[in-house]
């Protein structure tokens, strides 16, 4: 029996479940999160204050009849998932049946990958960033490589509305239609099916280890370019497409439509050996995109080595050969026997002995990268695969760490032989940050405002709202607060109150104008989200009786001004300060060897890290940083680990967060 297709057509019917209801002792229901056709997710409280979802899959009291087998399909694929733990796997945390209905409590992501897509659409970009939706194809294909080759089992429901996003990294969810391979277990054939994203031979009831590729070869092109491969406009259509008709892969950039192309094939076996595998083979393609190479390299290395993990722990060896890029199945396969002594900083270099690989078990990635060894479990990666880019071999360092500390004398840094006292390195990032507030309010808190030394006040917070929105969302703001609305120039929107008799009378008396604004700084078009920073103060000689109104009326202003344009949870734990301050980058290599030092400017900092306008990157993924121009910590320099890497021609912008706990 041919697998059943489920529609969206059921979506829109009322809720059945009631706000404030305790479907679980203890879970208490909050709102509607979406249904699907094996159901519908709520938002719950569960014991001791923690926000979940909870899905329920009606059983014999479903309206179309199929209850039963909804169920029993759900159960099945639970049983058969929750045992697998996976950082890229949305975790599944109690089932039970309670009359006759299934009740699964799950972790409660942000939001879907759909909604960030159409975050994106909203701002007028045809899909979401290639370089940021890379970063969550490679979550995903690494979490659906490890179920498929350690576990045997198959996806068979990968979709925008299945791929989560958490903490900025995606975690694949519902496993209703989880299959396993097992030639045996025939339970498959009669399984739902999404038809826009069903493989062929899943639509034969015969799903192979490399069907979840082809359904995120679909999704990659309709989150990249908002297209869909096909053109059908039934389930019925689309699903004859699959099986003969040829994709449409022109939107795609030019160096990506050979890549979806195999991973589209109708023949299984003409795919990548693997989800990672199809990444990876998108990432040597980046060159034509706008990432940097820092981030390509670093992500191809976390690529090459999940890639690894998965194919050394292969129950299914023969099935799942990597012959990508028509190399060898031996040339991927790695030795369990291949160890690694370079590790993270702070972690005691573990050497062991062991017989040298042979030369089939050294991987070489596109364009001479290598990658790494499989990791052994328990034990942190090298640092030598999270380097800035392929790079020629550089001499012995002349200052070598050992043991990595958090904070390290700037003397010790450059190869002299006296030692510096040091303070700990939370008190040298507050030193930091009290210097750069030079005075000031430090905020506490996303939203709270910060006051520079001369009472200006600030605001940072992002925004998706594209810049010509701005305007319309900050006119009737501007006349509830009765201050006219300016647009000096296309970067900035002024909301004013002028104090005193006017233009004319101040051009009579030959006063300069005074009086109170709100200063917007407008996001740059074509960016899909960004920071919104926004000013607050009084400017002339404005009388006392005004500046007292200002005093009052400038936070309400500003937190109205948020309040419109901040439609994005701000996660950052530490508000940051703006700093225009002289530091000195030391990069550290894997080995801990110092590298040549590199002058820059620090733009910001919070509590928890850095950003940095450096000539150019450090080339490492960790370095320290002396900040000079701050008497009291100039002569010590503070781990950093970079998250954000942007390149121009002649310079580079970068972040990183703090490392103070080794």
């Amino acid at each position: 029996m041919p697998p059943q297709p489920t529609t969206d057509a059921e979506y829109s019917r009322p809720f059945t479940k009631v706000p404030g209801t305790e479907p679980l002792p203890g879970y208490v229901l909050l709102e509607p999160l979406g249904r699907g056709g094996f159901g519908e997710v709520w938002k719950c409280e569960a014991p001791g204050g923690l926000h979940k979802a909870i899905k329920f899959v009606p059983g014999e009291g479903a309206d179309d009849g199929q209850g039963e087998r909804r169920l029993a399909q759900e159960y099945e694929a639970f049983q058969q998932i929750k045992a697998i733990r996976h950082p890229f796997l949305l975790t599944l945390e109690r089932v039970e049946v309670v009359d006759g209905e299934l009740v699964m409590v799950m972790e409660l992501a942000d939001r879907q990958l759909h909604d960030r897509f159409r975050e994106c659409r909203n701002c007028g970009l045809p899909g979401i960033p290639r370089d940021e939706l890379m970063a969550y194809f490679a979550d995903a294909a690494e979490a659906l490589d490890m179920i498929a080759g350690k576990f045997g089992l198959q996806h068979l429901d990968v979709k925008p509305a299945n791929l989560f996003l958490v903490a900025g990294h995606v975690k694949v969810g519902d496993y209703g239609l989880l299959a396993s391979l097992d030639p045996e277990h025939n339970g498959t054939r009669s399984r739902g099916l999404t038809p826009k994203y069903v493989a062929p031979e899943a639509l034969r009831g015969e799903p192979s280890h490399r069907s979840d590729q082809y359904s995120l070869a679909l999704v990659y092109q309709e989150l990249l370019t908002g297209t869909f491969p096909y053109a059908g406009r039934g389930a019925q259509q689309i699903m004859v497409q699959h099986a003969t008709a040829a994709p449409d892969v022109s939107p795609l950039p030019p160096c990506d439509r050979p890549i979806v192309l195999r991973a589209l094939a109708k023949d299984p076996a003409a795919r990548f050996g693997s989800c990672l595998g199809f990444v990876q083979a998108l990432l040597a393609a980046a060159s034509a995109t706008s990432l940097p190479a820092a981030a390509i390299d670093v992500r191809r290395a976390r690529v090459e080595r999940s890639r690894a993990e998965v194919e050394l722990e292969l129950p299914m060896a023969e099935a799942l050969d990597a012959d990508d890029g028509n190399q060898s199945t031996a040339h991927h396969r790695v030795s369990s026997e291949i160890t690694h002594n370079s590790t993270l900083p702070g972690v005691s270099p573990n050497t062991t002995t062991t017989k040298p690989p042979s030369a089939a078990s050294k991987l070489v990635a596109p364009g001479g990268v290598r990658t790494p060894p499989p990791l052994s479990h328990g034990r942190p990666p090298s640092l030598d695969y999270l380097e800035a880019a392929p790079r020629p071999e550089r001499p012995p360092a002349a200052v070598v760490l050992n043991p990595v500390k958090s904070v390290v004398s700037v003397a010790r840094l450059t190869g002299q032989a006296r030692e510096e006292r040091l303070i700990p390195a939370d008190d040298m990032i507050r030193a930091v940050v009290a210097c750069a507030a030079a005075g000031g309010h430090v905020p506490q808190a996303a939203g709270d405002l910060a006051r520079r030394p001369d009472g200006t006040l600030e605001c940072r917070f992002p925004s998706t709202v594209p810049a010509a929105v701005v305007p319309m969302k900050l006119t009737a703001l501007a006349e509830r607060w009765g201050v006219s609305l300016e647009q000096p120039d296309p970067a900035c929107l002024v909301l004013r109150r002028t104090a005193g008799g006017g233009g004319f009378w101040n051009a009579l008396s030959k006063k300069k104008p005074s009086g109170y604004e709100v200063q917007v700084a407008l996001p740059p078009p074509g960016r899909a989200i960004c920071e919104v920073v926004v000013t607050g103060g009084v400017f002339g000689k404005p009388e006392r009786d005004v500046v007292v109104r200002a005093h009052h009326e400038l936070p309400r202003i500003i937190d109205e001004v948020r309040r419109e344009l901040n439609n994005v949870q701000d996660r950052r734990k530490h508000p940051r300060v703006a700093a225009d301050l002289a530091v000195t980058v030391y990069p550290i290599h894997s080995d801990g060897g110092i590298g040549n030092p590199v002058a820059g400017r620090c733009r910001d900092v919070s509590a928890g890290g850095v950003s940095l306008h450096l000539p150019a990157p450090a080339g490492t993924k960790y370095f320290f940083v002396a900040f000079d121009d701050v008497a009291a910590v100039s002569r010590q320099a503070v781990l950093v680990r970079t998250v954000r890497l942007q390149t121009g021609e002649a310079e580079c912008y970068c972040g990183g967060m703090f490392r103070t706990d080794l």
